[in-house]
């Protein structure tokens, strides 16, 4: 038999995907599917050392079908999905598009299952060789496999992005360990039941939908709540002094504001508007009062050019009339002091006259 079409033909649907992803997947990172699928491989070193040195069997014990299912779903599930999505941190979960993550975490479940059916190939050749396996069965045990690895890692690295991004929930993990216990409880039974594999895998693409769905919706919320987030410590004010911007002239703009508004809920603008309008009036006539004022201080200016001339010329006769004036001033006050003693000595002697013809 030829082992090296198997063993390429094993990695084949690895290389298709990896490629797929970096064409159609939008903002995907190249860098980062490379990292996924070393992460990948790396959890083959700690996975292999346990199930190799820890003896399973003998512990669970595969003689009942409940034993084999302990050991299919602790022992073979467990452990290998833990590990995985343990070394799914290298690549960086944070702040990470859920798109482009997921695709990372397919990556590395399905590089892990590439490499598990090579190694399963290889425990198994002589038995192919001899004829006492199938090869139809070996490859329907590497293509399921590889299916239920990635599937799986695909519910593990959303539990990681949930851990990193959103809240701590090990539901999908849980899941993914269950899924993959029951998948190989099934495998490892020779009759008919072994086809249950399939409706396993079909319950963990199925799973995977749903957590995708699940994870975009409270991004979505958390993004909105983050939006209508009020800080308590800010608070939003109105201005006190709202202003209207009014053109002017079509090419001046001037913002005129609106002064003493008391009650900022009950700012009226429309009067404002009004008194805006008024304004923008008057500071139109304005240079009209302007012009006409500059001809009247023209006009004053020359009638007083004319009147300091003519008060020039006048100089002696304003100062002979203001001369005369002071002395018509003065005359009455003169003659008004001695008329009071005239009256009172015209009366004395009449008064003595009087008295002596009594006597």
């Amino acid at each position: 038999m030829n082992v090296y079409a198997p063993i390429i033909l094993c990695f084949v649907p690895f290389v298709t995907m990896f490629a797929l992803f970096a064409i159609l997947v939008p903002k995907i990172s190249v860098v980062k599917e490379l990292v996924a699928s070393l992460a990948g491989l790396l959890a083959l070193i700690p996975i292999t050392l346990v199930q190799f040195m820890i003896p399973g069997m003998s512990l669970f014990g595969q003689s009942s079908a409940g034993g084999m299912l302990l050991y299919s779903i602790v022992f073979l599930g467990l452990v290998e999905e833990c590990f995985k999505a343990l070394l799914l941190f290298i690549v960086g979960a944070k702040e990470e598009k859920l798109s482009c993550w997921f695709c990372y975490s397919l990556l590395a479940g399905m590089i892990f299952g590439s490499f598990e059916s090579v190694i399963y190939l290889l425990l198994n050749i002589q038995k192919i060789n001899h004829g006492i396996l199938p090869l139809n069965l070996i490859y329907l045990r590497m293509f399921t496999a590889v299916l239920i690895h990635t599937l799986c890692a695909g519910l593990g690295g959303f539990a990681v992005y949930y851990f990193k991004n959103l809240n701590r929930n090990l539901k999908p993990l849980i899941q993914a360990i269950l899924i993959h216990g029951l998948y190989d409880y099934f495998v490892s039974i020779d009759t008919s039941i072994k086809y249950f594999s399939v409706i396993v895998i079909l319950l963990a693409a199925m799973d995977c939908r749903v957590y995708y769905l699940k994870i975009a919706e409270e991004l979505l919320a958390k993004k909105s709540a983050k939006r209508t987030a009020i800080d308590p410590n800010k608070t939003i004010e109105m201005p006190k002094n709202p202003a209207i911007i009014i053109p002017v002239n079509n090419t001046v703009r001037e913002s005129v504001a609106a002064d003493d508004v008391a009650d900022e809920d009950s700012v009226d603008f429309d009067q404002i508007e009004r008194e805006a309008k008024s304004q923008l009036k008057a500071a139109k006539k304005a240079p009209a009062k302007k012009t006409a004022t500059k001809k009247t201080e023209s006009k004053t200016a020359k009638r007083a050019a004319s009147s300091a001339s003519k008060k020039t010329s006048a100089k002696p006769k304003t100062s002979a009339a203001k001369a005369k004036a002071p002395a018509k001033k003065a005359a009455p006050k003169k003659t008004a002091k001695p008329a009071k003693p005239a009256k009172s000595t015209a009366k004395k002697p009449a008064a003595k006259t009087k008295a002596k013809g009594k006597r």
